[in-house]
Formats: structure tokens, sequence, C-alpha cells
């Protein structure tokens, strides 16, 4: 008869061999991932797209977090994406109100030499969201920009960007990422 001690290490060993399968296989892409659980927020990932992680040679701000998503027949490794979606979340060290800052984000729009298409406002699991449309001609896209700002004083950009042709046809997925948007505790 087997020591409850060594079952109960044996049973230990074959759990963490398990995790570490588990984790392995769903980092080589075997499953694929869902939901994606960001710092302060959760969202489904859009059907027939898949998150993918920082391109190479792209430089974000101190504190800036970045999570991309593109469709699944993009490769990233080979050809920059002519279509994504990009949450970029940071904590700021002062509090600032969307509707403030709003006006600063478009004058820095249009003086960057875009076209502004459109602008509104929803509320986004119940927060206060700026959206903006803009025509960037030199990357022939149309770039859909949405901003809030949490009680936490945490800042959200969602951004879709694809080929003016593309836009409206593929927007579905963006739309299907946006209406999942969920805030969650966080410390950051």
């Amino acid at each position: 008869m087997e020591k409850a001690s060594t079952k109960l290490t044996r049973i230990m060993i074959a759990f963490i061999i398990a995790i570490l399968v588990i984790k392995n296989a769903t980092s080589s892409g075997i499953f694929k991932a869902k939901d994606h659980r960001g710092k302060g927020y959760y969202v489904k990932i859009p059907r027939g797209w898949k998150k993918v992680k920082k391109q190479k040679g792209v430089v974000y701000p101190d504190g800036v977090a970045v999570v991309m998503f593109v469709p699944n027949r993009i490769n990233v490794a080979r050809e920059v994406p002519d279509m994504y979606i990009s949450i970029f979340t940071k904590r700021l060290t002062t509090p600032i109100w969307v509707e403030d800052e709003f006006p600063d984000i478009l004058k820095s729009i249009h003086d960057s030499g875009y076209r502004i298409m459109d602008k509104g406002e929803i509320k986004l699991d119940g927060t206060i969201s700026k959206w903006v449309v803009y025509h960037d001609k030199k990357m022939l896209a149309l770039i859909l920009e949405f901003y809030m700002v949490t009680d936490n004083n945490v800042f959200f950009k969602i951004q879709y960007s694809a080929h003016p042709d593309k836009f409206n046809k593929e927007r579905i997925a963006f739309e299907e990422l946006k209406d999942s948007f969920k805030f969650r505790f966080s410390m950051f």
C-alpha cells in the first residue's frame, strides 16, 4: 500500500504537469483565447480575430499598456496589418475628465493633418466615452477611436483602423469587442 504522502506528491506533480501542458497549448495557439482580461477591463475577442503581441520596432510611451487584435488571416510577423483593433491604457497621475480633454484631442488630430469625419459621445459600461472617426490619407485608413477615463484615473483608448473600402464591412468585429467591454476593479 502506497503512503499518503507519496500519493499526494504524485497528484501534485500530475496537477502541475497538466497546468503546464494547458498553458503551453494556449500560448502556442492550439487553443484560441475567446476573451482578454487587461489591466482594469475585460473584452471578448471578436469571432475570426486573434490577440497578437506587440509589433517589433513599435515603441509606446512609458506606462502605456497596449493590446492588439487582428483578423486570423493576418500574420503580423510577416506583414503590417491593414486592419486592427487596439486598446491602450494608462494610469494617470492627476485626475482628468474626458469631456474636458476631448476638444484638445480633436484639435491634435486635426493639426496632425487628418480629416475628421464624425464625432460623438456614448456610454461604455456606464462610463462616458467620446469617439471620433478620422481619415489618415498617408496610411489609407479610416480610424475610429473611443476615449474614456475611469473614476480611478485610468485612461482608455480603443482604436479600430481599416482601409476605407473595408471599414464598414469589417466594423462588426469592432462593435462586437466594444459591446463586450467591461471595466474590472484593478489596482493597476
